[in-house]
């Protein structure tokens, strides 16, 4: 074979290849989104949906979504393992749920850590994520398709509750974590379940009581069974969504920014529903006949105090880290007092004009 064969055969490889890799990416991608709750639920349809919607219409309907609420391929404790296995593409995958599996992404369910506004919250997460929580969450062997934050978490009982006094002896589920101490140390016992499964418990008396968001007691018709919210806003609890990392890895990059703008959007739907639905939770709550006690100023300061040594627990724990939890504890003070100074709106307009990069 000549060298001018040899040429020309290399250029038609060559030709062929590139061929086949501008039909790869005019190809369909198809996406399934599972959710662990049903498509009747708020979650589901101001973001969950929302997301893949947009996903097909910005790719022009290169993205195929396929949706699949209310646990029906995998149940909320198993989202790392369902998006890391390729059971799904994409997830609620929450450190709460493999709470020995993270260190630094704690921080953020320490008592009062976040900001009060649900947007400001989820922006001071954003923030930190790059430095702070990428490396523990891709460990896990998925990527970030989006941060989330609950609203703060309030009490719900069988039993009237008119002070933190209440609460002692009381068997109260919690999430794990940063949410299980937080019980113990305000004087209750924890029961550590998922949230699929506190409904029957709360139900059947397993349990006195949930501590949770105001906004999800209603959500999940936890105010069916509870009929006093003691209202304490004590903390926030991470809900970042998973995406599979060959998927993303495989996906050319017009189709990555498609991801990626979808995923801001459907963070800050998040949150701007969970603002929405607490204020109506409150007005559902008054209407079932649900007691709502605000914690006096007393309550709010024995709080502070029972809770405070939580944050020197995790500075001592994570002693030595790298990245350094004392920096991060530093930083998320930082952030948290800076966009509690921000409005909504002015966040909302950082989110295209300055978004947050290294999300993944």
């Amino acid at each position: 074979m000549s060298l001018l064969r040899i040429g020309k055969a290399g250029v038609a490889v060559a030709a062929a290849l590139l061929a086949g890799n501008v039909a790869y990416a005019q190809d369909t991608v198809n996406v399934r989104i599972s959710f662990n709750q049903p498509e009747t639920s708020p979650a589901w349809q101001e973001a969950i949906k929302p997301f893949g919607d947009e996903l097909e219409k910005e790719s022009g309907g290169r993205f195929k979504v396929t949706h699949y609420p209310g646990e029906v391929l995998h149940t909320v404790a198993d989202g790392f393992r369902a998006a890391a296995t390729g059971i799904t593409e994409v997830t609620s995958a929450w450190p709460v749920y493999s709470a020995n599996s993270f260190k630094l992404f704690h921080a953020t369910e320490l008592p009062l850590a976040l900001p009060a506004s649900d947007v400001a919250a989820v922006r001071v997460v954003d923030e930190l994520y790059p430095t702070y929580f990428k490396d523990e969450y891709e460990r896990m062997g998925i990527y970030l398709a989006f941060n989330a934050v609950t609203p703060v978490y309030d009490i719900l009982t069988t039993k009237p509750v008119n002070s933190i006094d209440d609460l002692k002896g009381m068997k109260i589920r919690a999430a794990g974590g940063g949410i299980t101490q937080i019980v113990e140390r305000l004087g209750a016992t924890p029961v550590t379940m998922t949230i699929t499964d506190a409904y029957t418990a709360f139900q059947q008396g397993v349990v006195d009581g949930i501590i949770l968001s105001t906004a999800d007691m209603v959500a999940y018709r936890m105010h069916e069974v509870g009929k006093f919210n003691y209202r304490i806003g004590v903390v926030r609890v991470a809900i970042p969504h998973a995406v599979n990392k060959a998927f993303y890895d495989g996906l050319p990059d017009d189709l990555k920014e498609v991801f990626d703008k979808a995923g801001r959007n459907a963070s800050y739907n998040y949150e701007q529903m969970y603002t929405r639905l607490t204020a109506k939770a409150l007005e559902t709550m008054k209407a079932e006949g649900v007691t709502i006690t605000d914690a006096s100023a007393d309550d709010l300061r024995k709080v502070n105090e029972l809770l405070a040594p939580m944050w020197e627990a995790f500075l001592e724990k994570n002693a030595g880290s790298a990245p350094s939890a004392e920096q991060l504890e530093a930083d998320l003070r930082a952030l948290t007092q800076k966009y509690s100074a921000v409005s909504d709106e002015d966040i909302l307009k950082l989110k295209d004009a300055e978004p947050v990069e290294g999300l993944r």
